[in-house]
């Protein structure tokens, strides 16, 4: 949305800016407004900011030719009283488009920065505060990393991604001197600025942020985007980074949903941003390193926050900015700021392999995203331990298990010999095969009981030595074949969509996301024929639940705000967020038919195949057994495998049990028995 109003602005300036009455400028400025009111959402609150960066005001104020009454009015100028303190001249476009005077003012009676100073409650924990900084600096996470040196040296994001410089300063170990910044007051951009941590670290960590790959394609991305207009670069960088930096700061600093956060909410603020850290870091070094009365503080607090022009004698104009630095002030410290030294490393020793070994080693290491090879061995180091530990508790269970099986085949034959005894004197008529049938049942429940309590691998073990064990007169119970693991990727889309696992379902959403990407890069014009990538288009198109979309698009938000920015389809109120309501515009007859061409050019047409089957409604055959004829689960379940044509089978009155592609499950508890 922001480069469409860009565009819509660039259209009513060259429109207008030749035109010299009010007839001829009007009806442009009333186009201008119902666009505004109509397709576009933004609030009072924003209007004046987001004009103001698409260059609305300074493109009309740019216009010299100005004639009262021809192409521009005379309007008061008002003070900070309410008084008139004289007048001006601006464009008609000026008075006619954007925000009027009472929308003005009732834009400016804010009191946020008041509440949040009047809020006591407002004191932050040093020893939290610094705990948690140096977990996100040394963390390998890009996002992480950023927000680590935000929260120690209070810049902006995108002076921390993009802009920033550091240098030291000799014989200053906790400070740096900064170049860089977004918002600039005066020529000089550069300045000393302390730090939380020493800055020889911080340096190290800033250029190894800069160093990720993504970072770099960000900047890239931008620069292409924005070849001219380093402003706009840096709203983009915000724009496509905030969402995920955000996030970072709430689950490491805290929102209102946290009892204890490592950072106190400011007023008015549901969770911890990056603003928040810029004023908390601010209250902090002002508090370590500029002893003295409250108006020099207030004086190097400006100076820290780039706020004030860093020469050495600001005039007293230079002051004003002050008022801006206010807006920040409402953090206080009562504990003494400890100077921090950076992590130590561990000490790092050498290790032979074969070149055999080290190709492995690389693979692993690309294979699972690792920093560096050192960290490959110590997951593998990990693994191996791990493993080993499972195994001798694998190893104690079966033992164990053994035991009672040992046991209840004792008990078995015990049964079958007093029944024997008891038989012969008596001479009471028992059929035999009844007498069995009841023992097999007990002991049936009985190892049913025991395999519940084990994992699925051993109780396949397991229900393999029983049959062993077991009398010849019962069936042998189907072997345990072990789960393959399916590589979807290679798979075909028809492959693909016919398939119906979890693996697949990920992939489909994948391949949907790729689709829709390539639609809009290669086969949409632009007239209004783009669609944004949503939930619901993700969902309709691959054919998943709305909660495996929903999780998929939370793991690649960035990808996904990044494509849709690039086309104009990002939330028009705060493009860093995920969601968008582009899709609206074009109803739901148009969506189904863009995602047709989406199927039909990019998924070979397997997507959104009308020929599909729903398997939840499929009528299963199921067989019902007598106690009698089937004593026990394992006797269904062999029957089952010599009969493909029957989908399960229930004993009386008991549990349905149905086929699965990895064994039989009991509909009633879920249990499955893996083959």
């Amino acid at each position: 949305m922001s480069r469409l109003l860009e565009e819509k602005v660039n259209e009513l300036f060259e429109t207008t800016k030749d035109l010299m009455s009010r007839e001829e400028i009007e009806p442009y400025c009333e186009q201008f407004n119902e666009w505004l009111n109509t397709q576009a959402t933004y609030s009072i609150e924003s209007l004046g900011t987001v004009l103001s960066r698409a260059g609305f005001y300074k493109k009309f104020k740019s216009i010299t030719n100005l004639i009262p009454g021809q192409n521009a009015v005379v309007v008061e100028k008002y003070d900070a009283d309410g008084n008139v303190k004289g007048t001006e001249l601006k464009h008609l476009c000026l008075v006619l488009c954007g925000l009027s005077k009472k929308q003005w003012d009732e834009r400016n009676q804010t009191t946020r920065v008041t509440d949040r100073l009047s809020n006591e409650r407002q004191e932050i924990d040093p020893d939290k505060y610094l705990e948690v900084t140096e977990q996100l600096l040394e963390s390998e996470d890009p996002h992480e990393l950023a927000v680590g040196l935000i929260a120690a040296t209070g810049r902006r994001p995108h002076e921390i991604l993009a802009r920033a410089k550091f240098i030291p300063v000799e014989g200053q170990a906790y400070k740096v001197v900064f170049s860089g910044q977004g918002k600039k007051r005066g020529q000089d951009a550069s300045f000393q600025i302390g730090t939380l941590y020493p800055a020889e670290y911080i340096i190290k960590c800033l250029n190894r942020l800069r160093k990720e790959a993504s970072i770099k394609a960000l900047l890239e991305e931008v620069v292409n985007e924005f070849p001219d207009d380093l402003p706009a670069q840096n709203r983009a960088i915000d724009n496509r980074r905030g969402q995920s930096l955000r996030r970072v700061v709430r689950d490491y600093f805290g929102d209102k949903f946290d009892e204890n956060p490592a950072l106190e909410l400011r007023s008015g603020d549901e969770q911890n941003n990056n603003k928040a850290l810029r004023a908390a870091c601010a209250a902090l070094i002002v508090e370590r390193d500029y002893p003295g009365s409250i108006g020099s503080k207030m004086l190097s607090f400006g100076r820290f926050l780039g706020h004030i022009a860093p020469n050495e004698k600001p005039s007293d104009k230079d002051l004003n900015h002050i008022v801006t630095s206010l807006g920040y002030a409402d953090y206080y410290v009562s504990k003494p700021i400890s100077y921090p030294v950076a992590p130590q490393k561990e000490k790092l020793a050498q290790v032979r392999v074969t070149e055999a070994d080290f190709e492995i080693v690389k693979k692993l290491q690309k294979q699972l995203e690792l920093p560096n090879r050192q960290a490959v061995v110590t997951r593998l180091i990990e693994f191996f331990e791990k493993g080993t530990k499972e195994l001798l508790e694998a190893k104690n269970q079966i033992a164990s298990l053994t035991k009672q099986v040992n046991q209840l085949q004792e008990q078995n034959n015990q049964l079958k010999e007093l029944s024997m005894e008891t038989s012969q004197p008596t001479q009471t008529t028992i059929n035999p095969s009844d007498l069995e049938a009841m023992i097999g049942r007990m002991i049936d429940e009985k190892l049913k009981s025991i395999l519940q309590q084990l994992p699925v691998g051993q109780a396949q073990a397991q229900a393999q030595t029983v049959k062993k064990d077991e009398p010849a007169t019962q069936q042998p119970v189907a072997q345990a074949k072990e789960k393959e693991v399916t590589d979807w990727e290679i798979k075909t889309n028809e492959e693909l969509w016919a398939a119906k696992s979890s693996g697949a379902a990920v992939e489909k959403v994948r391949r949907s996301f790729e689709a829709i990407c390539l639609y809009n890069d290669t086969v949409a014009t632009g007239d209004n024929d783009r669609l944004a990538i949503t939930n619901q288009a993700l969902r309709a198109l691959s054919g998943t639940n709305g909660l495996l979309v929903g999780e998929w698009i939370k793991s690649h938000a960035d990808e996904i705000v990044s494509h849709n920015s690039k086309h104009g389809m990002q939330n028009a109120k705060d493009p860093s967020k995920v969601e968008t309501y582009y899709n609206k515009r074009h109803g739901q007859e148009k969506i189904q038919d863009i995602l047709k061409v989406v199927d039909e050019k990019f998924l070979d047409g397997q997507a959104l195949k009308t020929d599909k089957t729903n398997d939840s409604s499929a009528k299963l055959n199921i067989h019902v057994f007598t106690d009698k004829e089937c004593p026990s689960v394992m006797d269904g379940i062999n029957y089952l495998s010599e009969r493909p044509n029957v989908d399960g089978f229930k004993i009386g009155e008991g549990d349905t049990w149905v086929r699965e592609k990895d064994g039989y499950r009991n509909l009633t508890n879920k249990q499955l028995f893996a083959f």
